[in-house]
């Protein structure tokens, strides 16, 4: 095989299930990278499809395409990618520990699913061997040559997947439209091997049946109640009962910053926060009207209201949850009024 010569083999190759994989040195920027081609007999347009959706994404979480190159092999020419070389360690079947570590690294994998999602391609074979951790721990989605772009490209004829990843509205008809909702139910069995290969036999069974309500509970003891109904509502049956990867992301987050998060309430010059340390708070405007909210280690909720007390000029209940930025209102529009802002800190998740 003959490369172009920025390109120094490092002796190290391998294969996956339709590419060859050669690691080399770019010598002119002096960095390991990943060379991808086709084995023999695989169709040209798996590498294509992996080219033209990692030209459009942009990720920590994803791996970065850095050039396409043609090799010679066997006197053939053959198209390359030239990937970013992640050196590290392949997530696995049982890999993860229960408990916080657990939690981290499902965020982080929402996290590199949504950014995918937002860039309107489907990666169509999530699992744990097409993820890995760096060597600063950070996770990166590897492996897109059965992803398509959303929308017509979404369609195929034959059921292509991992069996036990793959969503049930892949085995319905011959000609198979899908969209990012494959992904979402392939998110919520992986939560599950993550930490267990005890996956309910319905999950397994081809096509895969609804699991029992409760399964999860089971499974995931060490998961908080609003995380598990998340993952476990990801296999629904039904794609349009599973919830998007933002909904996701945003539960597994706001449990990694449990206790975390500080509210300002700017009243009159004057500052006051909202914290575990100081959890709760009533505002009160002579004569108009009060509130009183609660921060229960995961949300500011609204926990008392009197008079006339509005938040982004819009009517609000006992019970709601209050936006992590917006203006209270209080007074009725025709008459003066006073504002209040509230302003709440977006800690950075860690590890």
């Amino acid at each position: 095989m003959i490369l172009p010569k920025r390109y120094a083999p490092t002796g190290v190759s391998s294969g996956g299930g339709m590419g060859d994989i050669i690691e080399c040195t770019d010598v002119h920027l002096e960095r390991p990278v990943v060379l991808k081609m086709l084995k023999d007999g695989e169709e040209s347009r798996r590498l294509i499809d992996e080219q033209k959706v990692l030209i459009q994404l942009r990720s920590k979480h994803v791996v970065q395409l850095y050039d396409v190159i043609t090799v010679q092999d066997g006197g053939q020419e053959k198209t390359a990618l030239v990937l970013e070389h992640i050196e590290g360690r392949d997530l696995g079947v049982g890999s993860v520990e229960r408990g916080k570590a657990h939690l981290f690294t499902l965020w982080q994998i929402a996290c590199g699913l949504l950014d995918i999602h937002r860039q309107g391609v489907i990666h169509r074979d999530i699992k744990p061997n097409n993820i890995r951790y760096d060597t600063d721990d950070v996770i990166k989605i590897l492996d897109f040559g059965l992803s398509r772009n959303t929308g017509t490209d979404a369609q195929t004829s034959s059921i292509i997947g991992t069996p036990g990843y793959m969503a049930p509205e892949l085995f319905r008809s011959k000609d198979i439209s899908f969209d990012q909702a494959i992904d979402v139910f392939a998110f919520g069995v992986m939560s599950l091997t993550l930490v267990d290969n005890n996956v309910p036999a319905e999950l397994l069974a081809l096509p895969p049946g609804a699991v029992p309500p409760g399964s999860f509970s089971t499974l995931l003891p060490d998961l908080p109640a609003d995380v598990v109904s998340a993952l476990e509502s990801c296999v629904n049956t039904n794609p349009q009962e599973r919830p998007t990867m933002e909904h996701v992301e945003a539960v597994l987050r706001r449990h990694l910053l449990f206790n975390r998060h500080r509210a300002l309430v700017v009243l009159q010059n004057a500052t006051h926060e909202l914290s575990a340390a100081s959890p709760n708070i009533r505002v009160k405007s002579e004569d108009v009207g009060s509130i009183e909210v609660n921060y229960n280690g995961l949300q500011f909720i609204v926990t008392a209201l009197s008079g006339s007390v509005y938040v982004n000029n819009s009517g609000i209940n006992v019970g709601d949850e209050l936006p992590n930025c917006c203006v209270l209102t209080f007074g009725p529009p025709n008459r003066p009024r006073r504002f209040v802002t509230f302003d709440v800190s977006n800690p950075e998740v860690m590890p």
